[in-house]
């Protein structure tokens, strides 16, 4: 009697082990999948953010390096003297002695577009009420990064974002269709403070403002890294470049 006593406690015992583990296995399956299903969503809704704020701290750093070269002055930007004259350009300029300026431009106006579409895909994200408030203030970091000092003025970067997504088909302008709605002065009026903006760099005016928006750049880069679960953004590219990256979190 005692013999099949313990034999029944034994499979009972053993039957519970099995259920507990099953159990427990499928809860750690199910916390894996939530944890890939919600970078992905934040991959799918940030990801395109990253990649511009990556581009506009490289050719922002690159912008200050040749200043720095050239006595404190781009000559390389400095290509026009007042943003009206972009709309009096031809296509052979835009892609010629004009490339770097209005590159740079198009690059942040990208930017904007993207700072825009994330503060409406907010709902979307999976992140929790502290990530959702660090990330509103580092977005809030860049804007007034190209705010200060009478730079882009905050009501219109989103506007300026607005104007090059092209929504019918929900996707950026290119670089041709850019350069093509610059040579419309009442279109460009729009962009002109972004371009004064650039100008500004270009002749060695308000490094601190440049400085202090390339820190904002990437410190809000650092954190959309690790929100998707991926890799170092602008330590990648500077590496792919060869250059070494600078301090600029601090």
């Amino acid at each position: 009697m005692n013999a099949v006593l313990a034999a029944l406690v034994a499979a009972s015992t053993s039957a519970l082990v099995t259920v507990l583990s099953l159990s427990l296995s499928d809860r750690q399956e199910q916390r894996r999948e939530a944890r890939t299903q919600r970078h992905a969503l934040n991959a799918k809704y940030l990801n395109p953010l990253r990649f511009h704020l990556v581009e506009n701290h490289f050719r922002l750093l690159n912008i200050l390096k040749r200043a720095r070269r050239d006595d404190g002055v781009n000559t390389g930007l400095l290509v026009i003297d007042d943003p009206a004259e972009l709309s009096e350009k031809d296509v052979p300029w835009f892609i010629g002695p004009g490339y770097t300026l209005v590159s740079s431009v198009y690059l942040t106006s990208c930017l904007f577009a993207q700072l825009k579409k994330v503060r409406e895909d907010f709902p979307y994200l999976h992140l929790s009420a502290a990530d959702d408030t660090r990330l509103a203030a580092l977005l809030l970091g860049v804007q007034q990064g190209f705010l200060v000092d009478r730079g882009v003025y905050y009501a219109t970067q989103p506007s300026i974002g607005e104007s090059v997504w092209v929504r019918d088909e929900e996707r950026l302008m290119t670089y041709r269709e850019f350069c093509e709605a610059l040579q419309d002065p009442a279109w460009r009026a729009w962009v002109d403070r972004l371009i004064s903006f650039y100008l500004d760099i270009a002749r060695g005016e308000k490094k601190q403002r440049t400085e202090r928006l390339i820190a904002a750049l990437a410190k809000l880069s650092t954190f959309l890294d690790e929100c998707v679960g991926g890799g170092k953004s602008i330590e990648s590219r500077m590496r792919s470049e060869d250059i070494r990256p600078p301090d600029t979190t601090s």
